[in-house]
């Protein structure tokens, strides 16, 4: 099978959103992804760093990508935050570590990247196990933190 990356394209979005909902409706992961918050997702990215935003396609059809961006840190910069995802009839033929093998390439080359910093479900073998098996650990000393802003709000009202 041959598969082509390549820097994404505005007009790419559209499809890519389409994708992106077909992905987590198949996984359901819990979270309700609709072509709306998809593509609002993919804008963005495309808008934040578009020399790390990268589309694979098979005979010019659009079938995945991979966007990140960088973040200056202490000890250089790392690729953060990111999203994988290839279409449910094309997993499992190497694609995702084709886009994988061009994201962590042109991060190295473009911007001396050091580590990967990504968010990932522990609850499914998949992807966890994948990234552990490139070597990526789970970061013992952060955690992630979730809720709802109004909630806060109302709360730091209180206290004042």
């Amino acid at each position: 099978m041959h598969i082509a990356v390549r820097l994404m394209k505005k007009k790419d979005l559209k499809k890519l959103a389409e994708i992106y909902v077909r992905v987590y409706k198949k996984f359901d992961v819990g979270e309700r992804w609709n072509q709306k918050s998809a593509q609002k997702l993919l804008v963005y990215w495309f808008r934040r760093q578009p020399d790390l935003a990268f589309v694979a396609e098979h005979h010019r059809k659009v079938i995945g990508a991979f966007v990140a961006g960088i973040k200056p840190w202490w000890n250089g910069n790392h690729l953060v935050d990111g999203e994988i995802f290839v279409d449910p009839d094309y997993q499992k033929k190497g694609i995702g570590t084709l886009l994988s093998k061009t994201m962590f390439k042109e991060a190295l080359r473009k911007y001396k990247a050091k580590v990967w910093i990504a968010y990932t479900f522990k609850k499914y073998e998949f992807p966890l196990k994948l990234y552990k098996n490139l070597g990526f650990d789970e970061m013992k000393e952060w955690t992630i933190i979730y809720g709802d802003i109004k909630k806060a709000l109302k709360k730091l009202e209180k206290k004042m």
